[in-house]
């Protein structure tokens, strides 16, 4: 038997926080910036990965060359870990510091959706 989770999005984040009353928290927005930044980085190295080879070469001493892997190959997973962290973050602060969910009309409902 297999579980399904539905998976929460940037957007899907920034509309709970503003359900929630707290798309103004300094903390948030601060969380939120970062993580923004965090993607921008995260992109512009999946863009080197791509342009580039998978395999980079570095001279060392008498003109001898290693081939060895791009370095972005192993940075980018603990970039997107550090962003998984900031989302959870930005979680954590909606629920200890939210306040009770707005109540939203019929017509808003149908406008998310």
């Amino acid at each position: 038997m297999t579980s399904t989770k539905k998976t929460i999005t940037f957007d899907d984040l920034m509309n709970l926080a503003k359900r929630y009353s707290v798309e103004n928290n300094e903390m948030f927005i601060s969380a939120a910036r970062q993580y923004e930044m965090q993607m921008k980085l995260i992109e512009k190295m999946k863009e080197a990965i791509e342009d580039d080879e998978m395999l980079v070469t570095k001279e060392y001493v008498k003109g001898r060359e290693n081939v060895m892997a791009n370095p972005l190959v192993k940075e980018l997973p603990k970039h997107y870990d550090s962003a998984n962290k900031t989302l959870g973050m930005m979680l954590g602060i909606i629920e200890s510091m939210g306040g009770k969910e707005k109540a939203t009309s019929k017509l808003e409902a149908l406008m998310d959706e």
